[in-house]
C-alpha cells in the first residue's frame, strides 16, 4: 500500500515537471513565492514532526528568511459515542462503552498558535531551518461566527448550535480501558512552548522556472506539548520522552510559470509514541498548492493537505481516516522580498478526528 501511494505521488510530480518544463520565470522573488506554510492542524499532531508546506528553492548562500505568523483553530468535534451524542446536557467526559479497541473523542475547544521560523542558506545547495512553535489554549469565541459561516454554506453544524458556547473540553478516550487518557479543560495561562524544529533542505535539482528538494527535520523540546498539558489521571504507561523522537522526510517539487506557480510534496513521518500509545507509527501527507500572480503584488494561493489520522483505524466512528484540509488565502508583497498574508484553513472531511476551521495571517521577509 505504501508502494502504491509513492507512485501515484511519483506520477503527480512527474505530470507537473512534463507541463511547466517550458515556463520562464524571470522574478528574482521566486523563493518568496511559496505555498502558504502551514501544515496539519489537528491538535494531537502538535505533539510530533509534522509537514510543513514550503517551497522546493533555496535560499541564496548567506542570505536568511524570517517569517512570523498567528494561528486561531477552532475544533468542535465528538464520536458517536459521547454521552452528549443527542444530548447537550450530557457529559463531556463520558462515553458509551462499544466494541471498538481504539479511541473516541470529544473535542470543543480553541488554540492558538505562534509559528517563527528563521531559514539560512549555507550553500547553493543546502539550507538550515529552525521553526520555534508557542501555543495557547482557551474557550474562545469564534463558535457562533463558525455556526454561522456554516449556516450561509448550507453546512450541518452536527449540534454545536445546541452546545454550550465557548468552552474547552478535550477528551480522547480509550475503548479497550474505558479510561480518558488525554484531557485538556484548563485554559493556558498564556502563551507556552509547543515546540522547536531543526531541519536541513537539500536541492536536488534546479532550473530556471522549477526544482526539487528533500528535506529533514525532526522536533525537540516538545515535553510540554506531549506530556504536561495532559490532566489525564489514567495508569497509561508511556515511554520516557525524549526530545528528537520521531522525524519527518520530504521530497518536493516547484514550478514557477508567468501567471501561477505549482507546489507538490510528498511527506513521511516516522515515531514510535509520538503521539497516543495506539497512534500510527507512521503518519503520511500529500500536498498540492496553487499560487495564481494576480498582479506583481498579489497573489491568490489555494491548496489542499491530505494526512493520515493520530488515531488507530479501528476507532469509533471515522476518526481513524485520512484528513484533508483546503487552505485558501490572499498574500501581498509590500517589499521587493517582504510579504503579508491573510486566510483560512477548513476542514473537508467532515468527521471526528479533525479541526473546524484555522484563520491566519503571517509576515515574512527575505533578508
Amino acid at each position: 500500500m505504501i508502494n502504491s501511494q509513492i507512485a501515484k505521488t511519483g506520477s503527480l510530480i512527474a505530470l507537473f515537471i512534463i507541463f511547466f518544463s517550458g515556463s520562464v520565470f524571470a522574478d528574482s522573488r521566486k523563493y518568496m513565492d511559496k505555498p502558504l506554510m502551514f501544515g496539519p492542524q489537528n491538535t494531537l499532531l502538535s505533539m510530533s514532526t509534522t509537514f510543513e508546506p514550503d517551497t522546493a528553492f533555496l535560499l541564496d548562500q548567506n542570505d536568511f528568511f524570517v517569517s512570523a505568523s498567528y494561528i486561531v483553530i477552532n475544533t468542535f468535534a465528538y464520536s458517536s459515542n459521547s454521552d452528549k451524542t443527542n444530548n447537550p446536557s450530557g457529559s463531556a467526559s463520558e462515553f458509551h462503552s462499544n466494541d471498538s479497541d481504539g479511541y473516541s473523542v470529544f473535542m470543543d475547544s480553541e488554540m492558538a498558535r505562534r509559528p517563527f521560523k528563521i531559514y539560512y542558506g549555507f550553500s547553493s545547495s543546502l539550507e538550515f531551518q529552525f521553526t520555534y512553535h508557542d501555543f495557547i489554549f482557551y474557550p474562545g469565541n469564534l463558535d457562533s461566527t463558525v455556526e454561522e459561516f456554516h449556516k450561509s454554506l448550507n453546512i450541518d453544524n452536527q449540534g454545536r448550535e445546541i452546545t454550550d458556547k465557548n468552552r474547552l473540553d478535550m477528551y480522547v478516550h480509550d475503548n479497550e480501558t474505558g479510561e480518558n487518557i488525554y484531557i485538556v479543560t484548563e485554559n493556558s495561562p498564556e502563551f507556552v512552548r509547543e515546540s522547536m524544529t531543526l531541519g536541513i533542505k537539500y536541492l536536488l535539482f534546479e532550473t530556471k522556472s522549477s526544482a526539487s528538494s528533500i528535506s529533514f527535520s525532526s522536533n525537540y523540546g516538545d515535553y510540554y506539548i506531549e506530556r504536561e498539558v495532559n490532566e489525564s489521571t489514567s495508569d497509561i504507561e508511556l515511554e520516557k520522552h525524549t526530545d528528537f523522537n520521531d522525524h519527518n522526510i520530504t521530497l518536493r517539487y516547484s514550478s514557477i510559470g508567468q501567471d501561477f506557480t505549482i507546489h507538490a510534496a510528498y511527506s513521511v513521518t516516522t515515531g514510535k509514541n509520538t503521539l497516543l500509545p495506539k497512534s500510527p507509527d507512521r503518519l503520511f501527507y500529500y500536498f498540492l498548492g496553487l499560487n495564481w500572480h494576480l498582479t506583481d503584488d498579489w497573489n491568490v494561493l489555494v491548496q489542499a493537505l491530505r494526512y493520515s489520522s493520530p488515531y488507530p483505524k479501528d476507532s469509533t466512528s471515522n476518526i481513524g481516516e485520512d484528513i484533508i484540509e483546503i487552505s485558501a488565502g490572499l498574500r501581498w508583497f509590500f517589499g521587493k522580498e517582504s510579504v503579508i498574508e491573510i486566510g483560512f484553513i477548513e476542514n473537508q472531511t467532515h468527521g471526528e478526528q479533525n479541526i473546524d476551521i484555522a484563520l491566519f495571517s503571517t509576515l515574512m521577509f527575505y533578508l
